[in-house]
């Protein structure tokens, strides 16, 4: 763990990261990334080092962790782990990463305040977790030690939340929105939107939440349909609309050549559509790819006969940004009205919702 030598700092309209790396000398990189999945570092900006010196300028609604990677000859040299916020921050950064000095902004000093308390729960948690795990142990012993592990474990999450609480409306109290949502009942995060909803100023978290609400109830079963257009394989403007108004109901079915689920789930929609396409079923394929080649040899390869369009903006695609895609396979069924009747309908259940509807 990094050592944290924390300050409070006036708040200011952006952050500025400025600092020193061992093993680093005039020319070398360094990255500030975002860990996404299994420890995977995604760079988010660099910066190259000066006179011994590294520096990053931008902002951020709110505060999250972020880290730094000191990068000499392609070798990563020294990391940090800081708290990205709107604030002045200072990194000394060592081989050894124990060595560390990080001086953050306000958001950091109350964030090692809320670990310093949660520590204590993770320390209990963690001695009676061994005794769980020493094959040495009576089976009888293990079992008090877990009901005491659930009752830290659930002692941890009520801190957690008493401290957001306390601290609403601060960049920390919106970071650990993200990590407790799921643990309240949805009465008490209606009642905790509403809290943060009325403070001042809102951050990241809550603002994402909040605008998920208004795409899911603009998307969700029920509503109308939105419309979009692309072009298909040959370069033609379509539009889902198009298909729409012309059948009983339309598929938009969001897949990419590069997605192995998707190619999996690809003969179930192949099936519903040979089965059903005569009685007024149709797919309109939307692909997240950004190789127009491989997009437009894996709708023959597998045997897609519907209609396809694409921006080949990979993630970036818009139609799936309307409908707020965030993995695929996904699919929206809209009948000829334009009201959207099922989501996501993945396997059997897509030929048994066609069955149901076209009889």
């Amino acid at each position: 763990m990094s050592a944290m030598l924390l300050t409070s700092v006036s708040a200011q309209n952006g952050y500025t990261i400025t600092g020193t790396a061992e093993g680093t000398v005039k020319g070398d990189t360094i990255f500030l990334c975002e860990m996404q999945g299994w420890f995977a570092m995604v760079p988010l900006d660099t910066a190259i080092v000066k006179k011994g010196k590294f520096e990053f300028t931008g902002q951020f609604d709110g505060c999250t962790h972020r880290y730094l990677l000191a990068m000499h000859k392609g070798e990563n040299v020294a990391t940090a782990a800081i708290l990205l916020e709107n604030a002045p921050i200072s990194v000394q950064m060592f081989k050894d990463e124990k060595k560390n000095i990080i001086v953050g902004g306000p958001s950091a000093r109350l964030w090692d305040e809320y670990e310093r308390g949660a520590k204590e729960f993770d320390d209990r948690m963690a001695a009676d977790w061994s005794v769980c795990l020493d094959t040495l142990v009576p089976e009888d012993n293990k079992i008090k030690e877990r009901l005491l592990v659930n009752t830290y474990s659930a002692d941890r999450k009520n801190y957690t939340k008493r401290f957001m609480l306390q601290h609403i409306g601060t960049p920390v109290a919106d970071y650990l929105l993200a990590q407790t949502q799921s643990d309240f009942t949805k009465e008490e995060q209606e009642q905790l939107l509403k809290l943060f909803g009325q403070q001042k100023q809102q951050f990241y978290v809550y603002k994402g939440i909040m605008a998920q609400r208004v795409i899911d109830q603009r998307t969700g079963v029920g509503a109308q349909f939105t419309d979009f257009s692309m072009p298909d394989p040959k370069g033609k403007m379509i539009s889902v609309s198009d298909y729409v108004k012309k059948n009983k109901y339309t598929l938009i079915d969001f897949w990419a050549s590069w997605c192995g689920p998707c190619r999996a789930e690809m003969p179930t929609v192949v099936k519903a559509y040979d089965l059903y396409h005569a009685k007024g079923f149709e797919v309109v394929g939307v692909s997240l790819d950004n190789n127009k080649e491989a997009w437009i040899k894996a709708i023959d390869q597998l045997k897609m006969p519907w209609p396809h369009m694409s921006d080949i903006k990979g993630w970036g695609c818009a139609g799936a940004a309307l409908y707020n895609v965030k993995g695929i396979p996904a699919n929206v069924l809209i009948d000829q009205q334009g009201k959207i009747v099922a989501k996501n309908l993945r396997g059997q259940d897509l030929l048994d919702k066609m069955a149901e509807l076209l009889k």
